[in-house]
């Protein structure tokens, strides 16, 4: 049964999940790496596989998946190995709650600081009609509004300042969750853990002031815990980056 994944480096956010997934199961996968700064992920071949121009996206067996969250539970349930589901129905609702608030809230207010950062750097020294060009070709309207914001530098203040706020409220709810148990759903590591490490578990080295072994020290134990599986040290050899500094900030504007 082939299997390919298409996704970005470095590893981490929506390709960082289903990519470690398929570690944690063990999966033989065939890896389709799009070059993001040569916007690969907006060009016919791409596209023609999943439409919205975005990653990760699963073939197996011919068929084409999208969606992160859905993509970790189909191979979770198609593939063998360790299960990645909570056995108990109770710890399998707290696993999806959390998997969609990383990805619907938590994540989306960490992307739209992380947008703002890196997104002029992403796009280069291109002359700004070309770089405009392209980002007029990415299909989600919300996202191609946010990435020409961020890419001259004109994101509301309101909407940054938000996401600021989002991500403090974030970091507190995840503590308060590991207060009380050893892995986010419950008992046992999940699809929760993997979401939420791919989409904040760079928020110790980022935002230093939010997560941090004074405020946070559950979230770091976890986090530390997490760190050492194998396969995430598998993920970390393979990613083009070290999650261990953040982005530099953009220092100029091209508006």
């Amino acid at each position: 049964m082939a299997v390919e994944l298409y996704y970005f480096q470095p590893l981490g956010a929506n390709s960082g999940r289903a990519y470690l997934t398929l570690l944690e199961k063990g999966v033989d996968f065939i890896e389709r790496e799009l070059q993001g700064r040569e916007f690969e992920h907006l060009k016919p071949a791409y596209l023609a596989v999943n439409p919205k121009g975005q990653v990760p996206a699963l073939v197996h067996d011919g068929r084409v998946l999208t969606e992160g969250m859905t993509i970790n539970e189909y191979v979770d349930e198609a593939f063998e190995g360790p299960s990645l589901r909570p056995s108990d129905l109770r710890e399998r609702w707290r696993m999806r709650v959390w998997c969609r608030y990383a990805d619907a809230d938590l994540g989306r207010a960490l992307m739209m600081i992380n947008w703002n950062r890196i997104v002029p750097t992403f796009v280069g020294d291109r002359p700004l009609e070309e770089a405009e060009k392209i980002l007029q070709q990415v299909p989600d309207p919300d996202r191609r509004r946010s990435w020409l914001a961020a890419y001259k530098q004109i994101t509301p203040p309101e909407l940054i300042e938000e996401s600021h706020r989002r991500a403090a409220e974030g970091a507190g709810r995840v503590e308060a969750n590991l207060r009380q148990r050893p892995w986010v759903a419950g008992s046992t590591y999940s699809l929760a853990d993997i979401d939420l490490l791919n989409f904040c578990g760079f928020m110790s080295a980022w935002m230093p002031e939010l997560v941090n072994d004074k405020d946070t020290p559950a979230t770091m134990a976890w986090q530390a815990k997490v760190n050492a599986r194998p396969a995430v040290l598998a993920m970390r050899a393979r990613s083009n980056r070290n999650f261990t500094r953040p982005p530099a900030a953009a220092t100029t504007t091209t508006a």
